[in-house]
């Protein structure tokens, strides 16, 4: 049975993927929790904080699974291979995880941006970090991650327009044919094979 505090904080990331952080009260949360305000207040002691656990609890539930792949016993380039094929699985797969990433970038709040980058991704970051000097010692680490991850973003963003644009079709959608263009997109610059 699923508790009261993951109870509220899956329903406050669907909320806030969908309505954003400004659209929403404590109370409302509260309604579509099914609880009182005064028993969503026990759990967090304003919406701020509850909007950073839900960042975090929503962000965890991928962290694991994408780190591992990251630190395979494998070359570093197929890792980072696996990672791409994994986020975009992700993205397609969970759409909450998806929106509250891009909500995050649309509202360009700084200290959740830091919460973001230096609590909710930072294993990741490294871990993708360490990957590109992996595959090049003298490559800029912090241009590619930001590169892949703007780059992954920007895609699954886009995908609803993708058909209606030349050469568009629901195969141009799918998160494997993403996962293998982005790929070939960034091999060249990572001096690995290409993913084609």
């Amino acid at each position: 049975m699923i508790s009261t505090r993951d109870n509220i904080l899956s329903t406050s990331a669907e909320l806030f993927a969908t309505k954003g952080f400004d659209a929403i009260s404590m109370r409302y949360i509260a309604s579509a929790c099914e609880i009182k305000a005064p028993s969503l207040y026990n759990h967090f002691y304003d919406k701020k904080t509850l909007y950073k656990e839900t960042l975090r609890f929503v962000f965890e539930k991928h962290a694991e699974s994408l780190i591992a792949c990251l630190q395979e016993n494998r070359p570093a380039h197929e890792n980072l291979a696996n990672f791409i094929r994994v986020i975009c699985q992700r993205l397609d797969e969970k759409p909450i995880f998806r929106q509250l990433f891009m909500r995050e970038l649309l509202e360009q709040d700084e200290e959740r941006y830091k919460f973001l980058v230096n609590v909710v991704m930072a294993d990741t970051c490294r871990a993708l970090h360490d990957i590109f000097l992996g595959i090049d010692p003298e490559c800029d680490p912090h241009f590619l991650t930001t590169s892949l991850i703007g780059l992954v973003i920007f895609h699954f963003q886009i995908n609803p327009m993708r058909p209606y644009l030349p050469g568009g079709s629901k195969r141009t959608q799918s998160a494997d044919y993403l996962a293998t263009n982005i790929l070939a997109l960034v091999s060249p610059a990572s001096g690995h094979p290409s993913a084609r």
